[in-house]
């Protein structure tokens, strides 16, 4: 896949080989009520259980974001879009013909759509009191431990979290949570290499049905997507 670049959004609807990827700055959005006003019971609820603010801010924009386009392309309100959810909590629209995901981290969020596959997304901001070796032995497989452990200490910290964002956002296209061992699987981590599912040791599952790359974010932020499909044609806003 060639390189992509963030572009301003058009108001396009994807065709049907076209995932779209919309990166979002919560500080373009001072105010909530234009979400709010999308969110249903349930999602209010939620969201107000949220201890911190900006968590609930990061949830409330991006699920209210994610409406609004999936209203856009169905035609339909976005405060009548209701979503279900399946076994292990990842959201869907029945009927419909688009797959979705949706990710936030510190400031900036992640919204995806596209009538291709399930497809997952995820960013997240740096932390460096995640990025130990403690942490990456107990969530990462052998090969990417032996991985991380090759990098020097400058790279450490975008090593990890670009394995993290890769491994979940593998997972989350899948649909099966944790259901899905993190060790089950490899992804490539080091800094400056292509981003790459490897394999997976999962029954039914095969890396060559995925196309697993990295998102064009810059730390300290670090982001991938995950969809599956071997050749779509992707769209960043």
């Amino acid at each position: 896949m060639k390189p992509v670049m963030w572009q301003h959004y058009k108001e396009e609807q994807p065709a049907g080989n076209e995932l779209f990827i919309w990166l979002l700055d919560f500080e373009d959005y001072p105010s909530l009520s234009r979400f709010e006003a999308l969110l249903s019971d349930k999602e209010k609820a939620r969201a107000a259980r949220f201890y911190f603010e900006r968590d609930r801010r990061a949830y409330t924009i991006t699920r209210g974001y994610l409406k609004e386009r999936l209203g856009d392309f169905s035609g339909l309100a976005p405060a009548r879009i209701e979503f279900e959810y399946n076994k292990q909590g990842k959201p869907y629209w029945a009927g419909s013909p688009f797959f979705f995901n949706v990710s936030h981290s510190g400031k900036k969020g992640l919204v995806a759509i596209s009538p291709l596959a399930p497809v997952g997304v995820d960013i997240e901001h740096f932390r460096k009191e995640t990025t130990t070796v403690k942490i990456a032995e107990r969530f990462f497989s052998n090969k990417e431990v032996q991985a991380f452990l090759a990098l020097n200490d400058e790279q450490r910290e975008e090593g990890f979290f670009n394995a993290w964002t890769r491994k979940e956002a593998f997972i989350k296209a899948a649909g099966l949570g944790l259901s899905m061992p993190l060790h089950s699987f490899d992804v490539t981590l080091t800094p400056g290499k292509e981003a790459r599912l490897l394999d997976v040791r999962h029954p039914g599952y095969q890396a060559g049905d995925w196309l697993l790359r990295a998102l064009p974010v810059s730390p300290p932020y670090a982001g991938a997507f995950c969809i599956k499909h071997r050749a779509p044609r992707l769209r960043l806003w």
